[in-house]
């Protein structure tokens, strides 16, 4: 299944995705390590789901919730790759690192929507550094937490 679903994913086939890990969540007590293979999928389309449409989700109406609900799915996205590492094929990798990289980005965004705290904004920049992306991209997450870093010291000094 984890190849067929990262196969789908990375050709942009996004409800044939949901549809097929929908119909096998019926299933999950019979599928050893659910939550860590295609219950992903099912973590990550309503994470993102939560950010695009708050309506939709009113339980993770502020950014501590989107927050947390992040680290949680870094958390098992970095389970999964730990348990599955021999059997990954390289596209399940790539899905992992592109759903890590746009909910890190969907976080950023959200981050950058309203005044929040400096912590909480440390905090998610925190939460984005566990992601299972690729160097260059946690290195550009890097810099934007160094420029708020930046901003909050010079207006500390003030």
């Amino acid at each position: 299944m984890t190849s067929v679903a990262s196969s789908l994913f990375l050709s942009s086939q996004h409800s044939e995705v949901w549809r097929l890990v929908s119909i096998m969540e019926e299933h999950k007590s019979e599928i050893a390590d659910w939550d860590l293979g295609a219950g992903i999928y099912i973590e990550f389309y309503t994470l993102r789901t939560a950010f695009q449409d708050n309506q939709l989700m009113e339980e993770m109406d502020s950014l501590e919730k989107k927050n947390v609900a992040c680290q949680n799915f870094y958390v098992h996205l970095n389970q999964s790759l730990c348990l599955w590492r021999s059997k990954f094929a390289i596209n399940a990798r790539v899905t992992f690192s592109k759903m890590a990289d746009e909910v890190a980005s969907l976080l950023m965004s959200e981050n950058k929507k309203d005044a929040h705290t400096r912590s909480l904004q440390m905090s998610c920049f925190d939460t984005i550094t566990d992601a299972p992306v690729p160097e260059d991209l946690r290195l550009c997450h890097l810099q934007d937490a160094v420029s708020v870093f930046t901003s909050w010291i010079s207006e500390f000094g003030q």
